[in-house]
């Protein structure tokens, strides 16, 4: 195996997942105040099965049709961003809702599964890094291999890493921590919303 494309391919992913989105606001949101052993439960029962059976097949088919994704994407953009700004807006209300009544925000397995099926990022840079992987000296099949076993263990580790963030910023801010969870959902879901409006603009124009 070319271990140095393998690099590119972990670099590929780590940077993918540092970079705070939905998923991870609403994944802190969801666990900030669950105690060790139900943040286990939660990521057993919902986020694994999620990157298993959606996250996964994501990446496979962007290896294996990598040009037909990039190709067809740009063409049902437009809905990918009106649905994923509306459904990131649900979640911001469910999130202000919870603080309003003082419950724990449910990120249940469909809700997770939306977000990461609709996510336009998702669809518009795995291909760059199914690209990537392809240029593994192996059968296209254990490429896209490869490229998902390295997603599993590099959102596994972040996983972690944004547990850790949400109960270090539930300490500091304590309560406080759901406004800003709201605040930062409805700004990716008018990013989303304006990204609409740009791709429909220079479609119609």
């Amino acid at each position: 195996m070319d271990i140095s494309v393998l690099y590119k391919v972990i670099l590929f992913w780590s940077i993918f997942f540092i970079t705070p989105g939905p998923v991870w606001i609403s994944v802190m949101e969801a666990t900030r105040r669950l105690s060790f052993p139900e943040i286990a439960q939660f990521y057993f029962k919902v986020f694994f099965p999620v990157i298993i059976t959606v996250q996964l097949a994501q990446t496979v088919v962007c290896v294996v049709f990598v040009e037909l994704v990039s190709k067809y994407f740009s063409q049902v953009d437009l809905l990918f961003y009106i649905l994923g700004g509306l459904y990131i807006s649900y979640l911001a209300y469910k999130t202000l809702k919870s603080k309003q009544s003082n419950s724990v925000f449910k990120l249940g397995f469909i809700n997770l599964a939306v977000i990461m099926f609709l996510s336009p990022k998702i669809w518009l840079l795995f291909p760059s890094g199914a690209v990537i992987a392809n240029q593994l000296t192996h059968s296209t099949v254990t490429n896209a291999f490869v490229f998902g076993v390295s997603m599993l263990l590099i959102s596994s580790c972040m996983f972690v890493l944004y547990i850790l963030i949400g109960k270090l910023g539930t300490r500091l801010l304590k309560d406080n921590f759901s406004y800003l969870a709201f605040g930062l959902l409805l700004l990716f879901s008018v990013f989303l919303f304006n990204e609409a409006f740009q791709v429909g603009y220079e479609k119609w124009t």
